[in-house]
């Protein structure tokens, strides 16, 4: 997700991925923002894993197939986000 407010319908898409298991990227827009505050709550409250080129992307959607986090944090610089099960946005 790139740039999203703080009551952005992304942020249900967001939320409904993370209740999936699917992977939620964000790319955040500066502090001062407010089109950007959707996109850092995301951050902060663990829904999404920063994204800042092309590489965390890649990691994000193509993941290990041995399935090994610790080798895709080590590699991509990044760290998963967990699954949030009954958490609304």
């Amino acid at each position: 997700m790139v740039e999203a407010g703080d009551r952005s319908g992304s942020l249900n898409v967001a939320a409904r991925a993370a209740l999936l298991g699917r992977p939620v990227g964000a790319v955040p827009g500066p502090v001062t923002s407010a089109a950007s505050s959707g996109t850092h709550r995301l951050l902060r409250e663990g829904f999404a894993s920063l994204v800042t080129d092309s590489t965390h992307v890649t990691a994000l959607l193509d993941p290990p197939a041995d399935g090994g986090e610790r080798v895709f944090e080590r590699d991509s610089g990044i760290a998963r986000s967990a699954p949030q099960q009954g958490h609304a946005l």
